[in-house]
């Protein structure tokens, strides 16, 4: 049996840039893995076919489900046979702008890999991972990175501090597709970047990054320019919506205040709250983990 820890990740600012034929969009935003997990066990199995147990989280357990889809791929790729059973267990809120599926494809990639005795190529990994989805590749090693192209262009970045950060959770999932339609409809494209990536150096963030999502998104749910402002009034330092959210994040000085915040925060009805940090540049840890038992 594999046991495998998949990471959340935050998206700092996303810039729009040009829509794409293929139906995605070119885009700018930078990425942090986050100390949120995803749990996975995966074994052999005696019978043919690929199981997947979500425990008692909505997730479908048929080909509608990425992760085993992801685990399915890889058997073909790796010619490891599709006998197979999955646990998930969900740590990271499913539709939240925090990539919780994305990362449990690509860390079954990985595992799929280690059962087979078999690393596929680095270039074929990565187009696998691209065929699962944008986010996928980004989660095959995940550090602070620049993203660009559809988010599977990556450029690590070096002198970013660990950081905490105060989620605020919604109830409710946001659908990136709509949002990103919702948002293109406003935007005159193509146009150049933004450097996103600027605002982020040793010391944190200088700035609030722009996300180009968020006032599409907050338009539909108010609740997410009142939870900002109620963050940035228990002392976040930068707050934004993560991808295509609904999550929302705020930046303090440490775990210390960070939990503060979340006691005393007057975040709006149904919202909870997640104190986490994401690693350093010179971490080395990126959090996602297979280990055999």
């Amino acid at each position: 049996m594999l046991t495998l820890r998949a990471p959340a990740k935050l998206n700092l600012g996303l810039r729009i840039l040009a829509r794409r034929p293929d139906g995605y969009h070119e885009i700018e935003t930078v990425f942090l893995p986050l100390r949120l997990f995803d749990h996975i066990e995966v074994s052999r199995s005696s019978s043919p076919g690929i199981e997947i147990d979500v425990g008692d989280s909505r997730l479908p357990t048929d080909e509608r489900n990425l992760a085993l889809r992801a685990a399915a791929r890889a058997c073909r790729e790796t010619g490891l046979a599709p006998a197979l059973g999955i646990r998930l267990e969900k740590s990271i809120p499913i539709a939240a702008g925090l990539g919780g599926g994305s990362s449990d494809a690509a860390v079954l990639i990985l595992a799929v890999e280690q059962l087979a005795g078999k690393a596929l190529a680095e270039e074929r990994r990565r187009e696998l991972a691209l065929e699962l989805g944008a986010d996928v590749p980004y989660f095959l090693d995940p550090r602070p990175a620049l993203g660009r192209g559809v988010g599977e262009r990556l450029e690590p970045l070096s002198e970013v501090p660990e950081l905490w950060w105060l989620l605020a959770v919604f109830p409710f999932p946001v659908s990136s597709a709509e949002a990103y339609r919702a948002a293109t409809s406003e935007l005159t494209l193509p146009r150049e970047g933004s450097s996103i990536a600027a605002l982020l150096g040793p010391s944190g963030l200088t700035s609030s990054p722009l996300n180009d999502l968020e006032t599409a998104v907050a338009r539909h749910y108010p609740e997410i320019g009142t939870a900002r402002r109620a963050l940035e009034r228990a002392g976040a330092r930068v707050t934004g919506m993560s991808g295509s959210g609904p999550t929302v994040y705020g930046n303090f000085p440490g775990r210390t205040e960070a939990e503060a915040a979340a006691r005393r925060a007057e975040l709006p009805e149904g919202v909870r709250t997640i104190v986490v940090s994401s690693p350093g540049s010179a971490s080395g840890d990126w959090g996602w983990g297979v280990a055999k038992r």
